[in-house]
C-alpha cells in the first residue's frame, strides 16, 4: 500500500508541476501590445482583435468552421472570450463561421451593417444570435466602438443609404491601435468607395472583396498610401482571387502584400514599431 500511495503523490506532483509551467508560460507568453490577427479561413474574411487590457473582437468569420482552427492558434490557453463579433455584410464567406463561434463561445454583442438581404441562412443567423441573447447593433457612418485608447469608426454606408450590391453595403471602418490605423474594406467597389467622403491614409489596409479587382484601383491606393496590404483568399479559388491586376498596383504602390493562401495566419503587433508574423 505504501508503494500505492508514493505513485499516487509522485502523480499528483508531477500534474501540479505540469499545470504550473502551462500557467507561467501562458502568463510570459502574453503579448503587452494589442494585436490584429488576420486569420486563414480559405475563401473568407475573419480577423481577430486582441486589444491590450480590454477586449477581443472578432471581425467576420469566413465561410465555415475554419475559423475555430483560427481561434485555436491566436488564444491562449486561457484567453478563449469574444467580446464583440462584428460583420463586414452578409454574404456567406463573411457570416458562415458565426455558427461554429456561437457553439463555442458566448460573445456579448454582434454589430452589423442593419442589411438583412434574402437569405434564410442569414436569418437564421440573426434567429440564432437572438436565442442565445446577443445584443445586436446596426451600425452606420459616424458611429464609434472606444475600447480604452483605441477607437473603431466606421466610414459607410451612411444611415440613409440603400444599395443594390450586398457588397457595397459593406461596413467601411478605421481602427486606431497605438498610433497606428487599420483601413478593412470589407467587398465594397470602388466605385461606391468613391462616393465616400473620408481621410483614407493608414498604415495597413484589408484589401477589398478578396483582392478583385472590382474592389481596387490606383486613385484609392494613392489615397490610402497604406505599408501593409492584407488579403484574405483561398488556395485555387474559382475566382481567381486575388487579380492580378491589383496585385501588381499593390506592388507598384510600395505595400507589403501578406495573403493567407500564400503566408497562412498574419499577426500584426501594434508594438512601438509594427511587427508581423508568417504563417504562425
Amino acid at each position: 500500500m505504501a508503494g500505492q500511495e508514493k505513485f499516487k503523490i509522485s502523480i499528483i506532483l508531477l500534474v501540479l508541476v505540469i499545470a504550473n509551467f502551462l500557467i507561467w508560460q501562458t502568463i510570459m507568453s502574453v503579448s503587452h501590445y494589442s494585436e490584429l490577427d488576420f486569420l486563414n479561413v480559405g475563401q473568407g474574411d475573419a480577423t481577430l482583435l486582441k486589444l491590450f487590457n480590454s477586449g477581443t473582437i472578432l471581425i467576420d468569420a469566413g465561410p465555415d468552421r475554419s475559423i475555430l482552427n483560427g481561434l485555436g492558434k491566436s488564444f491562449s490557453l486561457f484567453d478563449s472570450e469574444l467580446d464583440i463579433l462584428i460583420l463586414s455584410h452578409a454574404n456567406l464567406d463573411h457570416y458562415g463561421g458565426f455558427f461554429d463561434i456561437l457553439e463555442r463561445y458566448q460573445p456579448r454583442v454582434f454589430v452589423y451593417n442593419g442589411f438583412d438581404g434574402q437569405s434564410a441562412t442569414f436569418n437564421n443567423l440573426l434567429q440564432s444570435l437572438k436565442e442565445r441573447g446577443v445584443i445586436i447593433f446596426k451600425m452606420a457612418a459616424g458611429d464609434k466602438i472606444k475600447s480604452g485608447q483605441d477607437v473603431l469608426e466606421i466610414l459607410s454606408p451612411g444611415p440613409q443609404f440603400s444599395f443594390k450590391d450586398v457588397n457595397d453595403a459593406s461596413l467601411v471602418f478605421t481602427l486606431e491601435v497605438n498610433n497606428f490605423t487599420t483601413l478593412f474594406l470589407g467587398d465594397i467597389s470602388f466605385k461606391a468607395l468613391n462616393n465616400i467622403i473620408a481621410d483614407w491614409h493608414s498604415d495597413i489596409v484589408k484589401i477589398s472583396h478578396h483582392g478583385s479587382k472590382t474592389g481596387t484601383n490606383k486613385e484609392i491606393l494613392d489615397l490610402i498610401q497604406a505599408k501593409i496590404a492584407l488579403i484574405g483568399v483561398g488556395k485555387e479559388n474559382r475566382f481567381n482571387h486575388p487579380a492580378q491586376e491589383v496585385v501588381a498596383l499593390l506592388k507598384q504602390s510600395g505595400m507589403e502584400i501578406f495573403r493567407t493562401d500564400e503566408d497562412g495566419n498574419i499577426r500584426i503587433i501594434f508594438g512601438p514599431q509594427l511587427k508581423l508574423v508568417r504563417n504562425y
